[in-house]
């Protein structure tokens, strides 16, 4: 009797494959593909930064995308800070430093953040399940005013 051993289909993800699919986001944004960003998007991703923690899916991250105040004119990701984590064969990390140049109601700001994501492997595809942006800046924000936490 013979048996079959199923062969396992590699799960990962090359650094430039990662890279690449992390500027497809930032592209997806800059032009306001609510499409391309809802699929990038996982069923249950979370966003870290400034305003706070939000939970989104494919669905919200589209309308988040269409309703959007701000508008990404140009970004570029600085290579020398870019990193990648392999946490596991379906689950991976990318942190990097990005210069922002955006449109805000209207009004032209220039920021630079270091930005991490998460991504993991589905049955569609790789989706980001966390990014996270910080701006640059004091550790301990004494270049920002200070105002309280509301709970």
């Amino acid at each position: 009797m013979t048996t079959m051993t199923p062969t396992m289909t590699p799960r990962t993800i090359s650094d430039q494959e990662l890279l690449a699919l992390e500027r497809q986001y930032w592209d997806a944004i800059k032009e306001r593909d609510a499409r391309i960003a809802g699929r990038l998007t996982a069923e249950r991703s979370v966003i870290v930064g400034a305003s706070g923690v939000s939970e989104v899916d494919p669905r919200s991250m589209s309308k988040l995308i269409e309703s959007a105040t701000y508008r990404i004119k140009d970004y570029r990701i600085d290579p020398q800070t870019t990193r990648v984590t392999r946490l596991c064969d379906d689950a991976v990390a990318i942190s990097y430093g990005v210069h922002e140049e955006v449109d805000v109601d209207g009004k032209p700001v220039k920021l630079d953040a270091f930005d991490s994501s998460v991504w993991t492997k589905t049955d569609t595809g790789w989706a980001c399940v966390l990014h996270t942006e910080s701006i640059k800046g004091d550790a301990f924000g004494r270049d920002r005013s200070t105002k309280p936490l509301t709970s």
